[in-house]
């Protein structure tokens, strides 16, 4: 894929869009990354870069989280569409792994971010290799892009590429940190590991080829995003991020006591037996699971007090009876 990208006329200049665009731009400069800056004759300033990027026009909140919950607001270009460079060797050496630990999303943050990960020794880093070496630490295998030679081809045998340690997310809205963003745009698509969770239409996305500096071979250096996700078209979640919902155990709709048998004089209510046996008295749902476990063996045997207020005569208690608690 050749060079690309965006274009600026200085004569008739949209404010909002070129703040944004600087912005952005000096981002990616302080970082020594690939993009170049050429001034033509008419005004336009074209951006140059080693793979194809759609810089937004309004700068979004880049929401990253970290390992221990915590929420931050962090400084990250926002980017509406990337489309990565080269295409992926799928017979490669891939003899260029190294160790980094995959116990989080922030831990393998910190142990790739600013790096060159080139894990095929073809076109430098680019954002597969990344995915690919998290595979390799995490899984124990490569990532396949499927015979397709791009990113976003990972979902062409996504099958294969979860295998048991991972999981799919084809709903945007439910992305967490850990999940490994495919985007489908473009010729190659894009991949990258999100560290916040769906934001408005964006995610905090690591990846390479993305903006970083400079890598030997060509792609660039792992860094941060904030991208649109106007272009999703699933993600990988390792299992081991999968957020665990606090086990609740149910409250039990009824105390359990040693009161057995209870002779119903006039006047008696379930209330009035619950508070002498239980010493409490709970009413609703509570209440009618309670008469469910009190059964007449006298007047209308093996009928639950709960039965009798629903029945014909609409008396769950008779007078005289004996009931018994059966839990």
């Amino acid at each position: 894929m050749g060079k690309i990208s965006s274009k600026i006329n200085l004569h008739n200049i949209n404010w909002k869009a070129i703040v944004a665009f600087v912005a952005t731009l000096l981002l990616g400069v302080v970082a020594g990354s690939g993009i170049a800056l050429n001034f033509t004759p008419e005004g336009e300033v074209t951006v140059e870069t080693n793979y194809s990027i759609e810089l937004s026009d309004e700068q979004v909140p880049t929401v990253i989280e970290t390992s221990d919950g915590q929420v931050e607001v962090i400084e990250a270009p926002t980017v509406e569409a990337i489309d990565g460079d080269q295409l992926i060797d799928e017979e490669g050496d891939y003899g260029r792994g190294e160790y980094h630990d995959t116990s989080t999303p922030e831990a393998y943050k910190n142990a790739t971010i600013g790096k060159c990960t080139d894990v095929d020794y073809h076109y430098g880093a680019q954002c597969f290799d990344l995915a690919s070496d998290y595979w390799s630490n995490y899984a124990g295998r490569w990532l396949s892009s499927c015979g397709t030679g791009a990113a976003k081809g990972t979902l062409n045998c996504y099958e294969q590429n979860a295998g048991n340690e991972f999981e799919m997310v084809w709903d945007p809205t439910q992305l967490q940190p850990g999940d490994w963003v495919v985007f489908t745009n473009g010729l190659y698509g894009h991949i990258g590991m999100a560290l916040g969770s769906y934001n408005n239409g964006y995610i905090a996305l690591l990846g390479q080829n993305q903006g970083g500096a400079k890598c030997d071979g060509g792609g660039s250096t792992a860094n941060i995003i904030n991208i649109s996700l106007k272009n999703f078209g699933g993600a990988f979640r390792p299992k081991s991020y999968i957020k665990q919902e606090p086990v609740t155990k149910p409250e039990p709709a009824i105390p359990v006591s040693g009161c057995v048998k209870w002779h119903v004089e006039r006047g008696d209510t379930m209330s009035k037996i619950m508070l002498e046996c239980e010493n409490t008295v709970r009413y609703g749902e509570a209440m009618d699971a309670y008469a469910k476990t009190w059964y007449s063996l006298i007047y209308m045997p093996n009928q639950s007090v709960y039965d009798g207020w629903h029945s014909q005569s609409g008396v769950g208690l008779y007078a005289g009876d004996d009931i018994e608690h059966r839990f």
